[in-house]
């Protein structure tokens, strides 16, 4: 059953087409600018799933942004201020007094300037692969991506339809064919494709920057690093930047949550929604609890030690132990657990993760032999939110590290898709396609081997 439409009007005169479903604790979906028409966004599979996954707990309610959709579509005020009535006038109509924002896209600046606007009223904030202001994101990608942002943009002056259909591909993801034709056809019944352009031209100008410290809300900032349309380093910035915020990186390259780990996305926004402890709880300054875990292990550890014997085979492992802890503290490693044939380590940066890994692997090509013995080594690094814990750390990223370096073979030094991303640009080198995979939460994760004999970074 389709979600009745309903109308709010603004300050300035604009009706605004909302909808509301589901009960429980409220949640405010901001359009998913530059697009926005509640009935065909709707009738899309994944979309609605999504949705309704929400609405199982929630009062879930969305609505068009003023230009779109089944709003108003006439000339108004299409500044951020502008669009901030819209949400005033939902807000009212619907009867909201505390409830959630969930932004994502152009979406970010609405949510952040509102939050800090109206803390007697937002309860919390998510922001899903967004920005403060669009620029941030314009300086912080690799300049291969910029310039086929700005070669896309350039379709708008020759060819509108075409221009759509590429942005819209290429932030959904270009595997995804018939869901990227689906936002298509959402555009298209969204605005005048002859004003598409200029429109997310408007929304590109939204400027929250100015804003973020002032929001008190407790924050979670959701992103893939993976996703061609932004950079980590943006996400990241947010994090930093408002005060309770948290940021956790999901797999996955396309914009849209309901697309590639959505049963990733539904736990973390789900956890984030019902805790109830204080805010400082969830407090994450500079993105602190995302850790990057190396796993390490020995190759052909148990036959080393049945052609060695006991005495022996241990005299080689304790240099293995000894050289590993030496690049583990010389790149601000913390160790974690060691397992006689194998390390468990945590660092605070990814860069430092990789050197120590591709050092580790020079340093035991370099070592000579000891009783006849070199040791081989493989490599697993994985990026997330382990859970701390008895002064430990668990839970998927850790175990994801560990899976990953099972796929190797000496001397590899193997990472997640995650991992290859957040060090974009740093020098690192990779094989194109290892052709290995592993299946996680969300869905599977692909794995690349490191070029590490051909690093300098």
């Amino acid at each position: 059953m389709e979600p009745v439409i309903q109308y709010a009007t603004t300050s300035d005169g604009v009706n605004i087409a909302y909808s509301s479903m589901g009960e429980g604790p409220a949640l405010l979906f901001l359009p998913i600018l530059p697009l926005s028409h509640l009935q065909v966004e709707w009738q899309m599979p994944g979309m609605r799933e999504f949705l309704q996954a929400f609405a199982a707990s929630s009062r879930v309610i969305r609505f068009d942004a003023r230009g779109l959709g089944l709003s108003d579509r006439g000339p108004s005020d299409r500044s951020l201020e502008g669009h901030l009535r819209d949400i005033d006038a939902v807000v009212a109509r619907a009867g909201l007094t505390r409830f959630s924002i969930f932004a994502a896209s152009y979406s970010g600046p609405m949510g952040i300037r509102y939050a800090a606007e109206h803390p007697e009223a937002v309860d919390r904030l998510i922001l899903w692969c967004t920005h403060a202001h669009h620029g941030d994101v314009v300086a912080k990608l690799p300049e291969q991506a910029n310039q086929q942002r700005e070669a896309v943009n350039q379709l708008a002056g020759v060819d509108r339809d075409l221009f759509i259909r590429t942005y819209l591909h290429r932030a959904v993801g270009w595997a995804e064919g018939e869901t990227a034709n689906q936002f298509v056809d959402v555009a298209k019944r969204s605005i005048d494709p002859d004003s598409f352009f200029e429109n997310l031209a408007h929304h590109a100008a939204f400027d929250a920057r100015d804003d973020l410290a002032r929001v008190q809300a407790p924050t979670l900032v959701l992103h893939r690093p993976a996703f061609v349309g932004s950079s980590v380093d943006v996400a990241k910035g947010l994090a930093a930047r408002i005060p309770n915020a948290r940021l956790s990186l999901l797999e996955g390259e396309s914009v849209a949550p309901f697309i590639g780990d959505t049963p990733a996305v539904l736990r973390v926004a789900f956890e984030f929604l019902t805790d109830t402890g204080h805010a400082e709880d969830v407090s994450v300054p500079q993105g602190g609890a995302i850790k990057t875990i190396l796993f390490t292990d020995v190759e052909g550890h148990s036959a080393m030690l049945q052609r060695l014997g006991d005495e022996r085979g241990r005299e080689v492992l304790r240099q293995h132990e000894r050289i590993t802890r030496e690049h583990l503290r010389s790149h601000g490693g913390e160790e974690l657990l060691a397992m006689g044939d194998g390390f468990l380590a945590a660092f605070e940066s990814t860069q430092s993760a990789l050197r120590c890994a591709v050092d580790l692997q020079r340093a035991f090509e370099a070592t000579p032999p000891l009783h006849g013995e070199r040791v081989k080594i493989r490599v697993g690094i994985n990026a997330g939110e382990p859970i701390s814990e008895d002064g430990g750390l668990h839970g998927h990223a850790v175990k994801l590290a560990a899976q990953i370096a099972a796929l190797g073979s000496g001397g590899e030094v193997l990472v997640s898709r995650v991992v290859r991303e957040l060090v974009t640009g740093k020098g690192f080198h990779f094989a194109d396609d290892t052709g290995r995979a592993i299946e996680g939460d969300g869905g599977p994760v692909t794995v690349s081997a490191v070029l590490w004999k051909e690093e300098s970074p």
